[in-house]
């Protein structure tokens, strides 16, 4: 008997087919990749599994899980009965993390809740099975994370405390939605690889979600590739990857190379000068980095890059005003914008979801800033629709919301946005990790357009070596 079957699965929405999986199954100890373009109906495949579709979806077809030698027909059950499910034999890495924990409760308490949930036990035993889970996925710093909030942690490792919660109740099942993607590749392939253990360790099976093709490979057993909520292949990893049968494989594996860019301009238009940032707290003063320097000229790209919590995005967000620095200068045409209340910076954020407004549609979300910047209410609904074009969101998206959209749709939402403020300076904060492959070459490729026609500069943080080598003009290291 497989764990889990899901056999004629539709999801639609209003009429229109959001997703149809004919069939899949799932045996135990078994890792299943799914891989395919944002939007292919990836996500959706494990949010039905875990009866947390989004209402106004109509769901058809049968889930079948098996239970301790039972078969629990998953769309059959109550809210209260899946209560007992998720957590305990179904675990889920969601994939924002920041927009998943809860943002009033600290890190450790949330893996004590959901540990308490489905198990007993006295409260020291329970702190220290939860100390354990976090060591589990490469936190060392345990009793910070332990009594951080989530804002007060980098995105790398709040996505490894979700991946804690997920495996902390040892579930027979774990869905895990790009659960690297906010992770440096080094510390990936060592959650990823404590992920797999585990569930291996436990006779679990383990759904992976990704875009990474070549983690894909290498750990999972066999691979199911998506496109428009259809199946377009599956079978073994040799044999969906290796062989290039498919065309549209072949496009995703192609698209690892883009464009590189336009030589930069002479000029400099950002200069910082031993910056500082120590983040104080009871536990203990932590150092993130000390006399940094950079200098970025007109038209260029810097990657900054290094491990997760080495303190690229904390850089971002004091250029962008929205921390303070210790020391240092930040100058930007003989301003030091580090005394200004508003820099003129902008940025692309490292979690979509999370800094978006999700009362606000997606031409609106664009529309607005360009109202803001003077533009009549037809002008800016008519240049909205162009940076959206520009993105790959056509005229389907304009009236959605937020919470409609993938998680790579809401990333690109993200970059329309920031791009119709015409910054001469933009931060992109792990802006292309959400993105399937062609979707992250063809923004990569508009982005590299633009620093060409306008010549804008970009400071480009990521874990992805591979890419900060094909996209920028230079690295520096944290």
């Amino acid at each position: 008997m497989e764990l889990l079957q899901i056999k004629d699965l539709e999801i639609e929405f209003k009429g229109k087919s959001l997703l149809h999986l004919p069939a899949l199954s799932l045996a135990k100890g078994e890792v299943k990749g799914i891989i395919g373009e944002s939007g292919s109906g990836k996500s959706l495949t494990l949010l039905a599994i875990m009866g947390l579709l989004p209402k106004g979806l109509l769901c058809r077809g049968n889930i079948d899980f098996n239970h301790q030698g039972d078969v629990i027909h998953l769309q059959g059950q109550t809210a209260q009965q899946m209560q007992h499910i998720r957590g305990k034999e179904i675990g889920m890495v969601f994939q924002e993390p920041m927009s998943s924990l809860n943002p009033r409760m600290r890190c450790g308490d949330q893996l004590l809740e959901s540990l308490m949930v489905h198990q007993s036990g006295s409260g020291e035993n329970a702190r220290k099975t939860c100390e354990e889970a976090l060591l589990s996925v490469g936190l060392t710093d345990v009793q910070r994370i332990y009594d951080s909030y989530p804002h007060q942690i980098s995105g790398g490792q709040r996505q490894r405390v979700m991946i804690a919660m997920a495996t902390i109740n040892k579930p027979v099942l774990v869905l895990a939605d790009e659960p690297t993607t906010a992770l440096d590749p080094e510390t990936g392939i060592l959650v990823l690889e404590i992920l797999v253990q585990r569930c291996r360790e436990l006779g679990s099976a383990l759904m992976l979600v990704s875009h990474d093709l070549e983690m894909v490979a290498k750990y999972a057993d066999s691979i199911m590739v998506m496109r428009s909520g259809k199946v377009v292949t599956a079978g073994s990893a040799t044999d969906v990857l290796s062989n290039n049968q498919v065309p549209y494989v072949k496009e995703l594996l192609d698209a690892q190379h883009f464009k590189k860019p336009v030589p930069a301009d002479q000029e400099v238009v950002l200069n910082i000068q031993d910056l500082s940032k120590t983040f104080f707290a009871a536990s203990g003063n932590r150092k993130l980095f000390d006399g940094f320097n950079l200098s970025l000229r007109k038209g260029e790209t810097i990657a900054v890059v290094g491990k997760s919590g080495s303190g690229k995005s904390t850089i971002a967000k004091i250029l962008t005003r929205l921390e303070d620095a210790d020391a240092g200068t930040a100058m930007v045409r003989g301003k030091d914008v580090l005394k200004e209340k508003n820099s003129g910076i902008q940025m692309v954020f490292q979690d979509p979801y999370s800094s978006l407004n999700n009362e606000i549609g997606v031409q609106e979300t664009v529309a607005e800033v360009l109202r803001l910047k003077g533009k009549t209410r037809k002008d800016a609904d008519e240049m909205a629709i162009a940076y959206l074009s520009n993105v790959g969101l056509g005229a389907d998206f304009l009236q959605k919301y937020p919470h409609q959209l993938s998680g790579g749709q809401r990333q690109r939402l993200c970059i329309a946005r920031a791009l119709a403020s015409e910054p001469d300076i933009l931060i992109l904060d792990e802006s292309v990790a959400a993105l399937d492959p062609l979707v992250k070459k063809q923004v990569l490729e508009l982005l590299v357009e633009i620093q060409k026609e306008k010549r804008i500069s970009y400071l480009f943080i990521t874990h992805d070596m591979q890419v900060a080598a094909q996209f920028a003009h230079k690295s520096i290291g944290l």
